[in-house]
């Protein structure tokens, strides 16, 4: 399912870049139950005056999938598509409510894509040199009938 197509179904006056996000995060490391898989990184040492270390200033902690073992400590789950920011006043839409829009234009063909200022360029270019050679034949077909009426 395409959600963003789905979501421009639903509401048709959403500005992508400004009234939704949708991502796809690809393969999402996932932490096995038992787990801790934090690790603790040093920032930056204490320096004289400092009686005690400070998270945040000194150090901090993350999980480094580096240090784990794949299938062990942690697995590879798959989300895929979601919405991730969603700023319309509307309510977000449910996975039924986008799974029907997405039923209803599936199978409708896509929008082409605007033309590019260069393509866009070249095709008036030829349109206007069509458009001359129609004027010039015109041109000659008024002038050979003139002379046949106007001899």
């Amino acid at each position: 399912m395409n959600i963003a197509r789905a979501i421009l179904h639903i509401q048709p006056k959403a500005d992508v870049m400004k009234d939704y996000v949708v991502r796809d995060d690809g393969p999402t490391p996932v932490l096995r139950p038992g787990v801790d898989g934090l690790f603790r990184f040093q920032i930056r040492p204490m320096r004289e005056g400092e009686t005690e270390e400070v998270e945040g200033i000194h150090y901090h902690y993350a999980t480094d999938y580096n240090r784990l073992t794949l299938g062990v400590d942690y697995d590879l789950a798959e989300r895929g598509p979601y919405i991730a920011v969603w700023n319309l006043p509307e309510p977000q839409p449910t996975e039924e409510e986008l799974q029907h829009a997405w039923n209803a234009i599936k199978d409708l063909p896509e929008e082409p894509k605007p033309l590019t200022e260069a393509e866009r360029i070249r095709q008036l270019e030829a349109e206007n040199k069509l458009l001359a050679e129609r004027a010039e034949f015109i041109e000659d077909l008024i002038a050979e009938m003139a002379m046949k009426v106007y001899p």
